[in-house]
């Protein structure tokens, strides 16, 4: 699956071992060693860093695995990844050919939408039968109430998406964290890598 042209790695990867993130975010501590210290962020959104743990079974997993680090080139070819997580929730359904979508209150236009493109493109996920497609977002209403805000989406939704079985997830842009990734076979047909993915909050698409 490709969006934007560029791939999407659409794999809800084995959740094995502890879980650890890193931002990472440029700023200048100011201090005048009499008075109160300062920071001055150098960077308008931080850089994630997560590693995952990447389980292939049977030769058609072991081979996709294979294609789409061979097609990164190390760390040179970014890709989309899905949070997996429910990022935001749908105050109401959605219905097919929908332009706009509904989220519970999150303060999104105010700290999410921001000087980036990194948190305007969503993956919607129905957990009825797993099928997940990918939008932008192209405006952000607040209505003041506390309650709900209004993000226009496109395209326009394919499908219904029921409030209570929908799974709203960031779209991450990203690239590996490393040139090498070292894969590993626990037996024959079973292939296991862990995969380092820095996020490039300031290179996504608009």
């Amino acid at each position: 699956m490709s969006y934007l042209g560029f791939d999407v790695l659409e794999l809800n990867y084995n959740r094995v071992g502890p879980f650890e993130e890193r931002l990472r975010r440029k700023f200048v501590l100011l201090n005048s060693k009499t008075g109160r210290r300062i920071t001055d962020e150098q960077a308008p959104a931080p850089a994630s860093m997560r590693p995952f743990t990447w389980t292939a079974i049977g030769r058609d997993e072991i081979a996709a695995m294979r294609t789409f680090l061979d097609a990164r080139r190390g760390r040179a070819v970014p890709f989309w990844l899905p949070s997996f997580q429910w990022d935001l929730a749908l105050a109401e359904d959605v219905a097919q050919n929908q332009s706009s979508a509904t989220i519970l209150w999150v303060r999104y236009k105010q700290q999410m939408w921001g000087t980036t493109a990194a948190r305007r493109h969503l993956a919607l996920w129905s957990l009825g039968d797993g099928t997940m497609e990918y939008c932008r977002i192209t405006e952000a209403i607040d209505l003041a109430n506390y309650q709900t805000e209004t993000l226009s989406l496109d395209p326009v939704a394919q499908r219904e998406y029921a409030r209570s079985g929908t799974v709203l997830s960031f779209l991450k842009f990203c690239r590996l964290d490393e040139d090498r990734v070292e894969i590993t076979y626990p037996s024959p047909h079973v292939a296991e890598a862990t995969i380092r993915v820095r996020e490039l909050p300031l290179e996504a698409p608009e």
